[in-house]
């Protein structure tokens, strides 16, 4: 049985991310939800639990540009529909 671990919300967030991995290689991903503590996301490689990420975004509404720009963890995976939607959790700043 999975539980969920989440303490925040997740809302349904499609729009296009893109990823710099720990090497430096840049991708562009489809979100597919967000919340203030992480976000999924599709791709068509697999990302591996624990890696490290940046992901940068436009959370803006309604014609505005607010770029979120964050590091976290990959924290889950799930192979489904030819893709795999990854679960990033991100670091609290300190």
């Amino acid at each position: 049985m999975m539980h969920d671990r989440r303490t925040r919300r997740r809302i349904p967030f499609k729009r296009p991310i893109s990823i710099t991995t720990d090497k430096g290689d840049k991708l562009s991903m489809m979100c597919m939800d967000f919340s203030m503590e992480g976000i999924g996301f599709l791709s068509n490689a697999p990302r591996d639990v624990g890696d490290i990420l940046r992901v940068t975004m436009n959370i803006g509404n309604n014609g505005r540009t607010h770029v979120l720009n964050a590091l976290g963890e990959v924290v889950h995976r799930r192979y489904k529909d030819k893709q795999f939607y990854v679960g990033m959790r991100f670091f609290r700043d300190k």
